[in-house]
């Protein structure tokens, strides 16, 4: 145990400490074609804003502004986007802030770095990343410019994603399920979706990168890109089921020597604890204790009750804040008024 705020891996709080002038956190933003099928993701209030979820993310983590829609991206109970959790973590502690095109189908009105890759395909249909071996140069170019940091924090904004994660696992053999945004996981959605994807492509043996290539998005193509350009960097992936993927990945693709992590809530290790555990390890784990249950706005106490878990690199950031700062009724104003500016 870390803190009260914090519980996993034991080194993480020295680690971060010594380290806490030499730490930058990317957003990977991407948008993936599967999240426009009906109840695979309340990452937005409707199949098509979700394309814009990503956009907005990354808007309101490096500026504290929606600048591309009127309000936060909601779910379709009106619960807001996670960024505003990362976005509140940050700015408090002053950590430096990279957006990383990952798949974006919209641009968004602040700086960031493009890999002109366009969005991610549906794998039902036909091969998910045409555009492969350029989001992994891509990752590879990125992490080059960043290599000179210690500590890497690595969050994610793509709807979708939990099912193309799924997919990929299935593809490597990692037979376990993804988390979700939403209460009730779409288990029958995302298995009709993955079963129309294998049908397509038959019985074939494939390796792991042909795996992500067929199945995947392009945030994993470029993370494990940035991974194999930070020999010396320890990388703490910020997410859930889909960091956790990516973290199994890396060590599959990869083999990296240097450290690496996943940061989560405990919201997503109280929905899918088997599988954080089977692909990460209790060693690389850092729980975020984030508790929502007395907030003022009902929506961000809906977290409580199972809606949206994790996204936008939530619990890393928290994690980071927990440790650097630590004062979490100052944490807890914060996000309660961002949301208030956000969404009046």
């Amino acid at each position: 145990m870390v803190n009260e705020l914090l519980s996993g891996s034991e080194t993480v709080r020295s680690e971060i400490i010594a380290a806490r002038d030499s730490i930058v956190f990317l957003l990977l933003a991407g948008t993936s074609n599967v999240s426009l099928n009906p109840g695979i993701s309340a990452a937005g209030a409707t199949p098509e804003l979700t394309r814009l979820t990503p956009v907005v993310d990354s808007e309101i983590i490096f500026s504290g502004n929606c600048l591309s829609l009127d309000v936060p991206p909601m779910t379709p109970e009106g619960i807001p986007t996670p960024a505003i959790v990362t976005r509140a973590c940050l700015d408090r502690i002053g950590v430096n802030m990279i957006i990383v095109d990952a798949g974006l189908a919209a641009t968004p009105q602040v700086p960031f770095i493009s890999g002109n890759l366009g969005a991610s395909l549906d794998p039902s249909i036909e091969k998910a990343l045409p555009e492969f071996q350029k989001a992994l140069d891509f990752g590879r170019y990125v992490g080059s410019l960043i290599s000179g940091y210690k500590m890497v924090f690595i969050g994610e904004s793509v709807p979708g994603g939990t099912t193309t994660a799924q997919a990929v696992m299935k593809c490597v053999g990692n037979n376990f399920n993804t988390s979700s945004s939403l209460p009730t996981d779409p288990d029958r959605e995302k298995f009709l979706l993955i079963k129309k994807a294998q049908q397509r492509l038959g019985n074939t043996g494939l390796k792991a990168d042909q795996c992500i290539a067929e199945y995947g998005d392009y945030m994993m193509p470029v993370a494990l890109g940035i991974s194999s350009s930070l020999q010396e960097s320890t990388v703490v992936y910020c997410g859930g089921t889909q960091m956790a993927n990516v973290f199994s990945l890396d060590r599959m693709v990869n083999k990296p020597t240097a450290k690496r992590y996943v940061a989560t809530t405990k919201w997503v290790m109280d929905h899918r604890p088997e599988t954080m555990k089977k692909l990460v390890g209790n060693e690389n784990l850092i729980i975020s204790n984030i508790d929502f249950s007395t907030m003022p706005h009902q929506g961000l106490r809906e977290y409580e009750n199972g809606h949206v878990r994790e996204g936008a690199g939530m619990g890393g950031a928290f994690a980071l804040y927990s440790i650097l700062n630590g004062n979490v009724m100052e944490l807890y104003n914060d996000i309660s008024t961002l949301y208030e500016r956000l969404s009046s």
